[in-house]
């Protein structure tokens, strides 16, 4: 067997099948990804209510606002990241749409002064936290969370729907190069594979389709049944004791600050300098603990520096107890040799 912490999902099946996050959602609409999600989302909106105007935070996945750019809805950035007490500015009137996100399932925007915006929130990071707050709509990413190649999820309000939006043949096939990604990781980790070049090409020719218009598309078929195999509410479980584990491990330093106690995402690490983060992250990988950055490219200066100094380390569901302390003592090794 390989010894591999974090990256992308391999292949994992369920009998469970007692996930409650999807028979207890009324409302609910499955999607190929969070970024169709909030794409047709908006398109009910402008067609049916005149939305004019949508504002999304400036510390964003900017894919997903890229997707939503051919929309007849101006599309506007507010200052908001998770580590800036930022008030929100904007322009509270009738038809006008502001996105929130829950950053790392721990902070998001207070918007309680607004009166007349429609609030739509992304809970991408914590998906058992859907209709826990007062926003107008829910959508989100599920295969962040979840070990699933494809999907994303919009809850409407009572009695609305979607009418115009059929499964596509570039959907089903993404889902189907996505899948062979997760198998093929999967014999890699059992040491079947003689590297990891096989996979990491479908994986990336797959999230390629992604930014895709033919990716607008509901579920696939294949992947909703998929879905219905998994335990949701037991992997995140799993994966806020095991964070909550690996931050018990760990040793108070001033080169970084520790974002999250109580979320089922990640661990995330505020670094004091872009440098301290860099060479922490080549650390890990060098001892196969890949962690993500989340997310690159950002536009704006206080965006950037937050991009540079935070790094975002796997404990998820697939890990044991050992192997979230093995992660721990790695991170405290690195800071008795600097």
């Amino acid at each position: 067997m390989i010894k591999e912490f974090g990256s992308d999902f391999h292949y994992m099946y369920s009998e469970k099948g007692q996930s409650k996050f999807l028979d207890h959602q009324d409302d609910l609409n499955l999607f190929f990804s969070g970024r169709a999600a909030i794409y047709n989302l908006l398109k009910l909106g402008i067609s049916k209510y005149g939305w004019k105007k949508v504002g999304f935070p400036s510390y964003y996945c900017h894919e997903v606002v890229e997707f939503c750019r051919e929309l007849d809805i101006e599309i506007e950035y507010y200052p908001y990241n998770p580590v800036e007490d930022n008030l929100i500015d904007w322009d509270d009137k009738e038809g006008t749409v502001l996105v929130t996100v829950n950053f790392f399932g721990i902070k998001k925007a207070n918007t309680d002064s607004l009166k007349n915006a429609v609030i739509i929130e992304d809970v991408t990071h914590d998906l058992l936290s859907i209709g826990e707050s007062s926003a107008d709509y829910f959508f989100g990413s599920l295969r962040k969370q979840l070990p699933i190649g494809v999907g994303g999820f919009c809850k409407l309000k009572k009695n609305e729907t979607f009418v115009d939006v059929c499964e596509t043949l570039e959907a089903h096939e993404t889902y189907q190069k996505k899948n062979v990604a997760m198998f093929l990781k999967s014999d890699y980790l059992k040491d079947n594979l003689e590297s990891n070049i096989l996979y990491r090409q479908y994986y990336e020719e797959a999230e390629e389709m992604f930014e895709n218009h033919l990716t607008n598309s509901v579920m696939p078929q294949q992947a909703v049944s998929q879905l219905q195999t998994l335990p949701i509410e037991d992997f995140i479980t799993t994966t806020k004791e095991n964070i909550s584990l690996g931050i018990r491990q760990l040793r108070p330093t001033n080169a970084y600050r520790i974002l999250n106690n109580d979320n089922g995402f990640c661990l995330v690490l505020y670094c004091e300098t872009n440098e301290i983060r860099n060479s922490l992250r080549k650390y890990l990988i060098d001892h196969k603990i890949f962690p993500a950055i989340l997310w690159p490219h950002q536009i704006f200066e206080k965006d950037k520096d937050l991009q540079n100094k935070i790094l975002c380390i796997h404990m998820d569901f697939r890990y044991s107890h050992e192997e979230v302390i093995y992660i721990a003592d790695r991170i405290n090794k690195y800071f008795e040799n600097v």
